[in-house]
């Protein structure tokens, strides 16, 4: 499989205080590789050094097996938007359309209504709301079919009805794509790879999502107040705890309702998700597994 990016031992430290700390992954072609974690875990900063917007403290980075980089063929989105304040919307999309050599009238007939442009095509970006900025940022991504897209935050602020369409013309081509959200849920489903990043580090070695969820304890889980005290008694438990919450994995060998039931009758059954999977990473590795 072609490496498409390859992030090696990346660190970062300003005034003392590491930020990143010797990250290491690849994403492959065709991949669509979602880095999750926590607000202020590092995602962003990853991101401003991957594309040399911050200057790594050691290690380095490849965009198609080269070290040095050329951005030519990636399309970026930041999670905060650079744009021309004092632009309108149709003119920032034609000077982009220019920057590329590209028919400005095609763009607009290809993509205006699949990205909702037009009723704002005349607004100055200034005016814009955070939704609107983000829906022109993706296409000022994509107007020029990069092989690789690199997103931060893409779907945020985003109305849930126009998500799957913007998405299918961002995966169009077997684009790769590496991307941050906090949309958990969703991403489940379309990524391929997910790796988790927790004060800087990776807590676990990147894996698909059916790979993520099958490697913990069980597929359900027992929520219940960590009011309850009932810490003692969970040694022999995969557990983990979360918002004054104990969630408590199922165990074959055990009757964990059973166990629950001598301590209260007030707790639901849920199917586990990625969600769970990162809080019990946490729980379990305090140093980085890769």
């Amino acid at each position: 499989m072609k490496e498409i990016i390859k992030v090696s031992d990346i660190s970062y430290k300003i005034k003392n205080k590491t930020i990143v700390n010797g990250i290491n992954f690849s994403v492959n072609e065709n991949d669509t590789f979602a880095l999750l974690g926590e607000n202020g875990s590092g995602k962003s900063t990853l991101i401003d050094l991957m594309l040399n917007d911050l200057k790594t403290s050691s290690g380095y980075v490849n965009f198609f097996g080269k070290q040095k980089s050329n951005f030519v063929n990636v399309g970026i989105v930041y999670d905060h938007l650079p744009l021309f304040p004092l632009l309108k919307v149709f003119e920032i999309i034609r000077y982009f359309s220019s920057i590329h050599k590209l028919n400005y009238k095609t763009i607009k007939i290809k993509y205006f209504e699949i990205f909702e442009i037009n009723k704002i095509s005349n607004n100055l970006i200034k005016e814009l709301s955070q939704g609107e900025r983000k829906r022109v940022g993706l296409l000022l991504a994509v107007i020029h079919n990069p092989s690789l897209l690199i997103l931060d935050e893409p779907f945020a602020n985003l109305d849930p009805t126009i998500i799957d369409r913007i998405w299918k013309v961002l995966k169009q081509n077997n684009r790769t794509i590496f991307l941050t959200t906090h949309n958990w849920k969703d991403i489940e489903k379309i990524a391929t790879r997910i790796g988790f990043i927790y004060k800087g580090k990776l807590v676990s070695q990147t894996k698909s999502p059916k790979e993520i969820i099958t490697n913990l304890p069980s597929d359900k889980k027992v929520i219940l107040s960590n009011t309850i005290n009932i810490d003692n008694r969970l040694n022999s438990l995969d557990f983990y705890k979360h918002d004054n919450e104990l969630h408590i994995f199922f165990n074959k060998k055990m009757d964990v309702l059973n166990i629950v039931n001598k301590f209260t009758n007030n707790f639901t059954v849920q199917d586990v998700d990625l969600k769970d999977a990162y809080l019990y990473y946490i729980k379990n590795n305090k140093e980085v597994m890769l």
